[in-house]
């Protein structure tokens, strides 16, 4: 099952998060929610598309990283306000090493297991995906899955349990 893995994974990290709140009681007051901190609001699936990594093959043969099972572009996703889209910036800007704890740090690492996931489907043996996770290359692809966008939220994944 394609994308599984995030939804669990957001699950979980869901809960972790929430039995942080118990235990410390503490929470952001600003408008880029820090890991550890529930969202302010209603949410919806916010994709970061991995458009661009390229996989290589032992024969020297190389493509860019599809997700065949969706026919479409791999993308990786969090259930995020509008608020907090709001506060991830320009999307140019996001470009870059994301700081620590906040919402790009994890937009950018289950954007890297997603591509390591798809690398490893594709029989790649070697791929981009490091290079984009250490410059956030990808950062900038982040959408919501509404509009143009809808396509981006894999079948399987929902914010509303």
């Amino acid at each position: 099952m394609a994308g599984s893995h995030i939804h669990a994974r957001a699950v979980s990290l869901a809960a972790a998060l929430g039995a942080s709140l118990l235990t410390t009681g503490t929470s952001c007051t600003c408008s880029d929610r820090t890991t550890g901190d529930d969202p302010r609001g209603l949410t919806e699936p916010a994709c970061l598309w991995l458009i661009s990594p390229r996989g290589f093959r032992a024969d020297g043969s190389s493509s860019l990283l599809q997700d065949d099972a969706n026919h479409r572009n791999p993308t990786a996703c969090l259930c995020i306000t509008q608020e907090e889209y709001d506060a991830l910036g320009d999307r140019l800007d996001r470009v870059g090493w994301p700081e620590e704890g906040t919402l790009l740090e994890e937009f950018n690492e289950v954007a890297y297991d997603e591509c390591k996931r798809i690398s490893e489907l594709q029989g790649f043996v070697d791929d981009e995906c490091l290079d984009y996770y250490q410059h956030g290359t990808w950062l900038k692809d982040i959408y919501f899955a509404r509009g143009d966008w809808a396509n981006g939220k894999p079948p399987e994944f929902s914010c509303h349990e």
